[in-house]
Protein backbone atom coordinates (compact mmCIF):
# COMPACT_ATOMS: atom_id res chain seq x y z
CA UNK A 1 0.00 0.00 0.00
CA UNK A 2 2.80 2.16 0.95
CA UNK A 3 4.83 1.55 -2.36
CA UNK A 4 1.43 1.91 -4.19
CA UNK A 5 0.91 5.20 -2.90
CA UNK A 6 4.62 6.92 -3.52
CA UNK A 7 4.14 5.30 -7.13
CA UNK A 8 0.71 7.64 -7.44
CA UNK A 9 2.41 10.75 -6.28
CA UNK A 10 5.36 10.28 -8.81
CA UNK A 11 2.83 9.68 -11.63
CA UNK A 12 0.60 12.04 -10.52
CA UNK A 13 3.01 15.05 -9.31
CA UNK A 14 4.43 16.34 -13.11
CA UNK A 15 7.98 17.19 -12.49
CA UNK A 16 8.18 13.54 -10.57
CA UNK A 17 6.64 11.70 -13.27
CA UNK A 18 9.74 13.44 -15.80
CA UNK A 19 12.00 12.12 -13.24
CA UNK A 20 10.45 8.65 -12.71
CA UNK A 21 13.16 6.40 -14.33
CA UNK A 22 15.72 7.83 -12.28
CA UNK A 23 13.87 7.56 -8.95
CA UNK A 24 14.03 4.62 -6.87
CA UNK A 25 12.10 3.71 -4.31
CA UNK A 26 12.11 0.52 -1.92
CA UNK A 27 9.76 -0.21 1.65
CA UNK A 28 10.59 -2.18 4.37
CA UNK A 29 8.78 -1.91 7.66
CA UNK A 30 7.18 1.69 6.90
CA UNK A 31 11.00 2.63 5.79
CA UNK A 32 10.85 4.38 2.68
CA UNK A 33 14.42 4.39 1.45
CA UNK A 34 14.59 7.14 -2.27
CA UNK A 35 17.93 7.07 -4.00
CA UNK A 36 18.31 8.15 -7.76
CA UNK A 37 17.91 11.93 -9.01
CA UNK A 38 15.30 14.57 -9.36
CA UNK A 39 15.73 17.91 -11.71
CA UNK A 40 15.35 20.58 -8.97
CA UNK A 41 15.71 20.92 -5.59
CA UNK A 42 12.52 22.56 -5.15
CA UNK A 43 11.06 18.98 -6.14
CA UNK A 44 13.08 16.93 -4.07
CA UNK A 45 11.62 19.01 -0.92
CA UNK A 46 8.25 18.16 -2.28
CA UNK A 47 8.75 14.32 -3.10
CA UNK A 48 10.30 14.07 0.71
CA UNK A 49 7.76 16.38 2.55
CA UNK A 50 4.59 14.32 0.82
CA UNK A 51 6.27 10.98 1.69
CA UNK A 52 5.64 11.82 5.15
CA UNK A 53 2.02 12.62 4.95
CA UNK A 54 1.76 8.83 3.38
CA UNK A 55 -0.07 6.34 5.96
CA UNK A 56 2.27 4.03 7.49
CA UNK A 57 5.28 5.45 6.93
CA UNK A 58 7.68 5.42 9.60
CA UNK A 59 10.82 7.12 8.44
CA UNK A 60 12.45 8.55 4.98
CA UNK A 61 15.75 7.55 4.21
CA UNK A 62 16.63 10.29 1.46
CA UNK A 63 20.35 10.76 1.77
CA UNK A 64 20.88 9.49 -1.54
CA UNK A 65 18.00 11.24 -3.51
CA UNK A 66 20.14 13.72 -5.48
CA UNK A 67 19.06 16.79 -6.89
CA UNK A 68 20.67 18.09 -10.26
CA UNK A 69 20.60 21.73 -9.14
CA UNK A 70 22.36 21.21 -6.67
CA UNK A 71 24.94 19.61 -8.56
CA UNK A 72 24.72 22.11 -11.22
CA UNK A 73 26.06 24.77 -8.10
CA UNK A 74 28.46 22.75 -7.14
CA UNK A 75 29.83 21.85 -10.63
CA UNK A 76 29.64 25.35 -11.37
CA UNK A 77 32.45 25.68 -8.58
CA UNK A 78 34.98 23.96 -10.08
CA UNK A 79 34.70 24.87 -14.25
CA UNK A 80 36.38 27.54 -15.62
CA UNK A 81 35.14 30.33 -17.62
CA UNK A 82 33.88 29.22 -21.02
CA UNK A 83 33.02 26.25 -19.81
CA UNK A 84 29.24 25.03 -19.61
CA UNK A 85 28.16 22.12 -17.76
CA UNK A 86 24.82 20.78 -17.95
CA UNK A 87 23.51 18.16 -16.00
CA UNK A 88 21.04 15.60 -16.50
CA UNK A 89 20.04 13.33 -13.49
CA UNK A 90 23.82 13.04 -12.66
CA UNK A 91 25.27 13.18 -15.53
CA UNK A 92 27.33 15.96 -16.00
CA UNK A 93 27.94 16.87 -19.99
CA UNK A 94 30.07 19.64 -20.18
CA UNK A 95 30.71 21.76 -23.25
CA UNK A 96 32.37 25.19 -24.68
CA UNK A 97 35.97 26.12 -24.67
CA UNK A 98 38.27 23.04 -22.96
CA UNK A 99 39.87 23.41 -20.24
CA UNK A 100 43.82 22.71 -20.27
CA UNK A 101 43.28 19.30 -17.86
CA UNK A 102 39.85 18.10 -18.80
CA UNK A 103 40.76 14.55 -17.30
CA UNK A 104 41.71 16.82 -13.84
CA UNK A 105 38.33 18.95 -13.70
CA UNK A 106 36.33 15.17 -14.86
CA UNK A 107 38.03 13.35 -11.69
CA UNK A 108 37.09 16.71 -9.63
CA UNK A 109 33.42 16.96 -10.78
CA UNK A 110 33.00 12.79 -10.33
CA UNK A 111 33.92 12.83 -6.68
CA UNK A 112 31.06 15.29 -5.84
CA UNK A 113 28.19 13.33 -4.37
CA UNK A 114 24.95 12.40 -6.84
CA UNK A 115 27.33 12.85 -9.82
CA UNK A 116 26.63 9.36 -11.50
CA UNK A 117 28.89 10.56 -15.22
CA UNK A 118 30.81 13.23 -16.40
CA UNK A 119 30.83 13.48 -20.59
CA UNK A 120 32.93 15.92 -22.60
CA UNK A 121 31.11 17.41 -25.25
CA UNK A 122 33.85 19.73 -26.29
CA UNK A 123 34.49 19.88 -30.10
CA UNK A 124 37.52 18.79 -31.54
Amino acid sequence: LIFDDIRHLIATYPPLANDRPAIHVSVADGVVTVTGHVMTTNTRRFFISRLTSIEGVKAIDADELYDDTAIRLEVSSLISEGVQANIRHGVVILSGEPPQDIEGLANHILALRGVEKVVSGFGG
